[in-house]
């Protein structure tokens, strides 16, 4: 049942806090299931370690209320990118992650889903492979699913809103969970003689108010409003794809 906003009334979106009949009832009429996707890296010294993730779930949640469906527990564990070595950060072997991706799917469809969201707020090209990869597998075996596996960026039609602590990630995350997000921490970096970007690897790797950051300057551009500008467009996107595919499973 729908709000006048169009939000779909649900005690819970969850999948593991459901008890079994509610789990039931969501696959009677909306078998959708969100899996988001991140990674536990360094993310400049204004944003949470797990922020990749968290702006993917945050994201899911607000397709979640407007299409229905379940929100499959948040992986943390991502691979590739260049980050490895900079501190708090964890990434695992490729072959772990595209062997989960696979169980989970698999378990997915024995319960009962046949419209997958995989999206991946982490996304060097090693992740953004395997994602890929793992759904059109899926998708191969299963021919009555629905399955996007995409980056966040790639349901933003506007521009590329893809960098990395920078300008749209911090924005993104000003406006999900702003309690999250400490700019003051960004020392040095609104200063005059800032660099506006940093361009590639090598330029993020140098000392200063941008180590670690790639992208435009996000103390400079960052802002809550591009962040509920970028979201609202990428959750309007997704929620259109989920309904279209809902009624092509003639559950609309």
């Amino acid at each position: 049942m729908k709000s006048k906003e169009g939000i779909i009334e649900m005690k819970k979106m969850y999948y593991q806090e459901m008890l079994p009949y509610e789990l039931e009832k969501i696959l009677e009429t909306r078998p959708v299931a969100f899996l988001p996707l991140g990674t536990l890296e360094y993310h400049g010294p204004h944003l949470p370690v797990g922020n990749d993730a968290i702006k993917s779930e945050g994201i899911c949640e607000r397709v979640c209320k407007r299409t229905g469906g379940v929100i499959v527990p948040t992986l943390y564990w991502g691979i590739g990118g260049g980050h490895k070595n900079y501190p708090a950060s964890i990434i695992i072997r490729d072959k772990i992650l595209s062997e989960l991706l696979t169980d989970i799917l698999e378990g997915l469809y024995r319960v009962g889903f046949r419209i997958y969201i995989i999206l991946t707020g982490h996304y060097p090209a090693e992740q953004v492979e395997v994602v890929k990869k793992a759904s059109y597998k899926f998708r191969k075996n299963h021919k009555n699913v629905f399955i996007w596996a995409l980056p966040e960026f790639e349901a933003f039609t506007n521009k590329s809103c893809r960098d990395h602590a920078a300008k749209w990630e911090t924005s993104i995350l000003m406006y999900l969970y702003p309690k999250l997000v400490d700019m003051r921490k960004l020392i040095g970096a609104n200063s005059p003689d800032a660099p506006d970007n940093t361009r590639n690897i090598d330029e993020m790797n140098i000392p200063g108010p941008l180590y670690g950051i790639l992208g435009e300057n996000p103390a400079k551009y960052a802002s809550k409003k591009l962040g509920k500008e970028t979201v609202d467009t990428i959750v309007n996107n997704i929620a259109y794809w989920v309904n279209k595919s809902l009624k092509k499973l003639r559950y609309d």
